[in-house]
Formats: C-alpha cells, structure tokens, sequence
C-alpha cells in the first residue's frame, strides 16, 4: 500500500496526516478528522449522502480521493453555523 502525507483545511482546522492513496477524501473525513456528520450512503455518487464543499463548490466525497484534496478547503455538516450562513 501507498501512502502520501496531506494537508486539507477541514471546517477552519489544517489536517497534516499521511494516509493511503486510494483512501477516499470521506474515509479521510471519517477517520482521520473525526467528523462523522458526512454520511456515507450508496459509495458510488448516486444518493449524495457525502456531498460538502470543496473550496466551495459541492463535492460527492466518495468519488474523491484524499490526496486530490491536498492543499484544500473543506467545509462539512459540522462547518456550517450561524458564521458560516446557516440559520
């Protein structure tokens, strides 16, 4: 197995961890940062339970690998308040 070290900016917080290279950015989301609020659903993009944003834009987080997210933004469930425009 493969691994690369990332670093992705989740809710505000930077994430430097190593993880494999065909882990998935919601994997990464899951079991690296501990936010669990991103569901996964079907794993295949259909249902789009994993959807949060990438530097904004939304995102099927299943269909994304972590280390495509290196140098990213991520904004989850757990981002969103009063801040960040959800009332």
């Amino acid at each position: 197995m493969i691994s690369q070290t990332v670093n992705i900016k989740i809710n505000g917080f930077e994430f430097f961890e190593e993880c494999s290279t065909d882990m998935t950015l919601l994997d990464f989301i899951r079991e690296k940062a501990n936010l669990t609020g991103t569901k996964k659903g079907c794993d295949n993009g259909d249902c789009g339970a994993c959807t949060v944003l990438l530097d904004g834009k939304s995102v099927l987080f299943c269909m994304m690998l972590a280390v495509q997210a290196d140098g990213h933004e991520v904004l989850t469930i757990e981002g969103l308040t009063t801040k960040n425009g959800l009332n």
